[in-house]
């Protein structure tokens, strides 16, 4: 039987924590690095539901996109949601390993994912250059390696483009925010996952016509537009949903059956349809 400590070494060989933006905390954050793992369970995000199915299904191990502890945790109480939370995952002996920003650069990472539901290809990064290696990336320390370009095969109307995004990423149209024509013809297109509109203006200087993130904020779509670029908002969760399946699909190749990997069925969408 594996133990964590082995679990992470293969982790952050398929995904160097190296990649990580400074301000980031991806890594180990609970850890009982000598202990036997027979169970993981992957999510995006960690909440009580999601303790509660690790303790369902018996999980040794949690491995999540975002960051369970992601600034300076200066006390843990009862009364405080996460701290609490923090204390349980403790005591029932669940290591913790995030896989954020990291996640997001790697080839195949989330960027990545989305790139090829929505059939782009062509895929450079936000700069329109290559996607290097892992140790190339985290050597030149370059913020456009977080995000994608790719281009489609025929030019579409922005229209068109929406109704697919709402079809390839399994959400309503109504989940979607559009800034731009609809008319407008599409071929080349920028994305980057989760909060990526302040990095849209990069995507533009590449030539893009659209640019697909989440959290867009009103003055970043009015940027957009001054830029002659459409931006589409598909939710920081409509963008980087599918983390718990790929990060298992990742698992299961490389682990077989030597560890039972489960991907969270919770949905972390925090907002409802009208």
């Amino acid at each position: 039987m594996l133990k964590v400590r082995e679990i992470v070494n293969l982790l952050e060989r398929e995904v160097p924590p190296e990649l990580q933006e400074d301000w980031d905390n991806t890594g180990l954050l609970i850890g009982f690095k000598e202990r036997e793992v027979s169970k993981i369970l992957t999510c995006l995000e960690i909440d009580k539901r999601v303790v509660q199915e690790a303790e369902e299904i018996d999980a040794d191990m949690i491995i999540s996109h975002h960051p369970l502890i992601f600034q300076g945790v200066k006390a843990l109480r009862d009364d405080d949601y996460k701290s609490e939370m923090i204390m349980d995952i403790i005591y029932r002996g669940i290591s913790v390993y995030s896989c954020h920003t990291s996640f997001d650069k790697v080839k195949g990472g989330n960027n990545d994912i989305i790139m090829e539901k929505m059939g782009l290809s062509s895929i450079k990064n936000l700069k329109g250059e290559e996607v290097t290696s892992p140790s190339k990336m985290a050597e030149r320390r370059d913020e456009a390696d977080i995000g994608r370009i790719g281009e489609f095969r025929h030019a579409m109307t922005y229209k068109n483009v929406i109704e697919m995004a709402a079809e390839k990423l399994n959400m309503s149209i109504r989940q979607l925010r559009a800034v731009g024509s609809l008319e407008t013809e599409i071929k080349k297109v920028g994305v980057c996952t989760g909060a990526g509109a302040d990095l849209a203006a990069m995507a533009a200087s590449s030539g893009c016509q659209l640019f697909i993130t989440g959290d867009v904020k009103y003055h970043e779509a009015l940027d957009a537009l001054q830029d002659g670029m459409c931006l589409l908002d598909a939710g920081h969760y409509g963008t980087e949903k599918f983390f718990a399946e790929e990060m298992k699909k990742l698992l299961d190749k490389k682990l077989g059956d030597k560890v039972q990997i489960t991907a969270s069925g919770i949905s972390m969408e925090p907002f409802e349809i009208l």
